[in-house]
């Protein structure tokens, strides 16, 4: 999945939703406009009604014309309310009598004993002539309308919550898979290169043994077939390692013995102290002791003391301590290299992943040591954990029960 198609599939996915949530306001809306027309229109219809009532009680509407109009508000109160509570649509009100001959001028006033919330006013006509006009001003039950429609108004912001979360997972998803592909890209380039290399260097001796007489130089013969079995050694320990964590779902191994920590320690770093790769210091005591895998943990040490020593730009400082604190067994290594970013450090652990480096990779790897220590970890029932400091150096800490 390129940049490309991921942005455009991002931004259909944030206009989609957009224009729903745009569909679920303007729907919302019609509603409570519908209420509120409805209801105009049965208040209307119940002042037409008491105008004819008390005014024009003479007048038949489109019909006969009212021969006396005898304009009373308290006798259409007694009309209007009754007409109200017929229609559903009792409510506060006030109404004025307006002389449109004498530029709308009040002459009559009935005013309402209360304070009229979300007022709302209608012209309605009397007589025939366009003389008087009745000027009501009436609330509307602004509040009443959002209560019948609270099920409406939550269920269409839960749908659209609903599909945002759907779609933000959805996003993530892809961005998920995307980094995976990317992963597994690297893992199978670096894969690739690192394979042909030792088989790459064994063809090359075992040519050499071929053209060169072997009983003519048996130091030269000795030399090429130690060169085979190193390079072929170290090919059977790449394979033996991808396969031990690269299938989904496969458990480690977990055979648990008594283990002297010092001595496992000073097993680990042997080479490291023979070759003088590094200054190394060893803090831990004699009579201390765990629990656990030997082969496991053998190896969760030496991926992080390799990749102390791989990841450096200076001359190597490695420090290993352990210390039992309340029936757990705290293992540290610290080094000086070249630190990891903050945001890499959630990202550590995860199959595949590989610090980027920029276009060029100085050290080569696959992603999956830093994760196979972790489900070493995990198996002992214990955490793999790390501080680090760019340009400072990194510290990971193995907590596991001492007891197993």
């Amino acid at each position: 999945m390129n940049r490309t198609y991921f942005r455009n599939l991002s931004l259909l996915i944030v206009a989609s939703l957009t224009l729903l949530a745009g569909v679920q306001c303007w729907w919302v809306t019609k509603m409570y406009r519908e209420q509120e027309s409805d209801f105009q229109r049965r208040v209307e219809s119940a002042a037409y009604k008491s105008v004819y009532k008390s005014f024009r009680m003479d007048a038949i509407p489109g019909l006969v014309a009212a021969q006396r109009i005898n304009i009373d508000l308290d006798d259409f109160a007694l009309t209007f309310d009754p007409a109200l509570l017929e229609l559903d649509a009792m409510t506060v009100w006030q109404a004025e009598i307006i002389d449109r001959t004498l530029e709308d001028r009040v002459v009559m006033r009935r005013l309402a004993e209360e304070e009229i919330p979300h007022p709302h006013t209608a012209l309605i006509e009397i007589d025939d002539d366009g003389v008087f006009a009745l000027r009501l001003c009436y609330a509307r039950p602004v509040e009443r309308f959002w209560g019948e429609m609270w099920v409406l108004v939550i269920s269409s912001v839960a749908i659209v919550v609903l599909l945002a979360l759907v779609l933000a997972y959805l996003v993530r998803t892809m961005m998920h898979q995307r980094t995976l592909e990317e992963m597994r890209r690297d893992f199978t380039n670096n894969i690739t290169h690192e394979l042909k290399t030792p088989l790459s260097v064994a063809v090359t001796a075992t040519d050499a043994l071929r053209n060169f007489s072997a009983e003519a130089d048996v130091e030269r013969r000795s030399r090429y077939l130690e060169v085979v079995e190193n390079q072929l050694t170290q090919l059977s320990e790449m394979i033996e390692r991808i396969l031990s964590v690269s299938v989904e779902g496969r458990e480690v191994s977990h055979n648990p013995v008594l283990i002297p920590v010092r001595e496992l320690m000073e097993e680990v770093t042997s080479g490291i102290r023979l070759e003088g790769r590094a200054a190394l210091t060893i803090d831990c005591r004699e009579e201390l002791v765990m629990t656990g895998d030997r082969f496991h943990l053998q190896n969760l040490l030496s991926t992080l003391l390799d990749n102390a020593l791989k990841y450096t730009d200076r001359e190597p400082t490695l420090h290993l301590s352990a210390t039992e604190k309340e029936g757990w067994l705290l293992l540290a290594i610290r080094d000086n290299g070249r630190g990891i970013a903050r945001e890499h450090l959630e990202h550590l652990f995860e199959k595949f992943y590989r610090v980027p480096q920029g276009d060029v990779q100085s050290v080569r790897g696959y992603g999956l040591g830093l994760y196979y220590a972790r489900r070493v970890a995990e198996r002992h029932g214990g955490t793999l954990t790390v501080e680090s400091r760019v340009g400072v150096g990194s510290t990971f800490t193995l907590k596991i029960p001492a007891n197993g």
